[in-house]
């Protein structure tokens, strides 16, 4: 790092000497950064009137399924903020239980009223889907009251699959 230095801004490498990159420090200046982004992520959605989530679920290359939530909302001056909400693994199966509860507790976490929910939008698998153990069953059945529309994006690869 300090020849990089060297070459970019030779003038401020005595900075950069003085900064510590222990392991310790390095993890502790993230974590840091982990509560800031969180805690501006929060007030943001506190603020929010209504939001859309979109999930997606996918293996990484450890093969550990993951959840992803994104989330949009709008605030009473209609200022509009996107974001990553939250990246959960779901251990063992993809059930659309295990994504229900995953899911639920990310937005916990965040602390996103349920209320404020006015879309959904998944992949057309048929856990996310099923209307009765898949995603969307299982969240009609614990918000019966929550008029949350869902959409469903169908992957063209997966309908020329089911064609043959």
């Amino acid at each position: 790092m300090l020849q990089v230095c060297d070459v970019l801004c030779p003038d401020k490498k005595n900075n950069f000497q003085t900064v510590s990159l222990s392991r310790k420090t390095v993890t502790s200046r993230i974590e840091a950064i982990d509560k800031n982004l969180t805690s501006q992520l929060e007030s943001k959605i506190g603020q929010f009137k209504f939001c859309s989530i979109a999930m997606d679920e996918s293996n990484d290359i450890n093969d550990t399924a993951q959840l992803v939530l994104f989330i949009r909302g709008v605030d009473e001056n209609f200022e509009i903020t996107e974001e990553l909400a939250c990246m959960r693994s779901l251990k063992g199966t993809t059930k659309g239980c295990y994504i229900f509860r995953e899911f639920q507790e990310g937005l916990l976490t965040l602390k996103v009223p349920i209320t404020n929910i006015r879309n959904i939008t998944t992949d057309g698998a048929p856990n996310m889907t099923g209307k009765k153990s898949g995603f969307l069953g299982l969240f009609n059945e614990n918000y019966p009251r929550n008029n949350a529309v869902f959409y469903i994006v169908l992957y063209i690869k997966m309908l020329c699959v089911n064609l043959h």
